[in-house]
């Protein structure tokens, strides 16, 4: 399990490879990231570290909140010192787009892996914040880690149209929960691609690696 900016072999840094910055998702860890850094091999130079309230950092109690885990990611794209290629999955997804309307300097390119831009009506978030909660109960989260993933505003509808960076979509074929927010950001963003994996969930990037990994490197 990767610890926060811990380097792994495979994160050696090299002029010519794309440097890409994976985020995870709500109850997950930056271990959901391994089969595609595999995948990816010596082609990218890779960063990835679990999110606050995640992982290794289960116990620790700040950064929960969008705000705060955004500002976290911003500080470490500053220290990498160069735009990257911004990856994330499911919540790493949202507040990755949080980051690229933020600070549009940090961010080459972004990628979102089963994501969405979160809800503009109240009740809608109201809604998917009891949904977080009970995730982080499942998990045997503490209760407050559940804040990283709540939406208090609706500052990523009211904003997408404004992410300046190239945009691609990755969603698997089976992940039906995404599959609206994924179409509405193709509204929004035409210039975005779209790359859907056929028999896929939630984390294609574990069950089809070889084929997130050609697409995040631009070979489809």
């Amino acid at each position: 399990m990767t610890t926060p900016d811990e380097r792994l072999p495979e994160e050696s840094d090299s002029a010519d490879r794309p440097v890409l910055v994976l985020v995870h998702g709500f109850a997950d860890s930056a271990a959901t990231w391994d089969p595609l850094v595999a995948a990816l091999g010596e082609d990218a130079t890779v960063h990835r570290s679990d999110l606050p309230g995640h992982g290794s950092r289960a116990a620790d109690p700040d950064h929960l909140s969008r705000d705060e885990a955004v500002a976290e990611i911003a500080e470490r794209l500053r220290a990498i010192g160069t735009p990257v290629h911004l990856v994330g999955h499911s919540l790493g997804g949202y507040l990755a787009m949080t980051l690229a309307i933020r600070h549009p300097e940090l961010v080459g390119a972004l990628s979102l892996i089963s994501s969405g831009p979160g809800f503009r009506d109240p009740g809608a978030r109201a809604d998917w914040n009891r949904y977080m909660d009970r995730i982080a109960t499942k998990a045997g989260m503490p209760a407050s880690a559940a804040g990283l993933g709540h939406q208090l505003d609706s500052l990523v509808m009211d904003h997408v149209r404004e992410i300046s960076a190239p945009v691609l979509q990755i969603l698997g074929s089976k992940d039906r929960r995404y599959s609206a927010g994924a179409s509405y950001l193709q509204r929004v963003l035409p210039e975005s691609r779209m790359v859907t994996v056929e028999d896929a969930g939630h984390h294609p990037q574990s069950s089809h690696p070889t084929l997130v990994a050609d697409a995040l490197l631009g070979r489809l």
